[in-house]
């Protein structure tokens, strides 16, 4: 993601990208937890900060589990914006 690392953060792409949705893939016998949630959080962002214009479109993230054949999602507009400033600032790094 050129344009999207920081000092804090140099590496981390997601999985899969639609015309809407960041999708990142994850095989557990387990369901998702919040480190999970964090990093497809942070692919999104960082992808906004890219040079990327594909980013710009986005407005789902989701884990897909196919060992459980399960199916996370949320739409951008359900995250508290506060959340998504915070892991910008405070994670990342921007």
């Amino acid at each position: 993601m050129p344009g999207g690392y920081t000092t804090m953060v140099s590496t981390g792409d997601g999985d899969y990208l639609t015309t809407h949705t960041l999708v990142d893939l994850k095989v557990s016998k387990n369901n998702i937890t919040n480190k999970y949630t964090l990093q497809i959080a942070m692919y999104y962002l960082m992808g906004r900060h890219s040079t990327n214009q594909h980013f710009q479109s986005i407005n789902t993230l989701a884990i897909f589990n196919p060992r459980l054949n399960m199916l996370y999602s949320k739409s951008i507009d359900e995250i508290d914006a506060n959340v998504l400033s915070a892991i910008e600032y405070d994670v990342i790094g921007y």
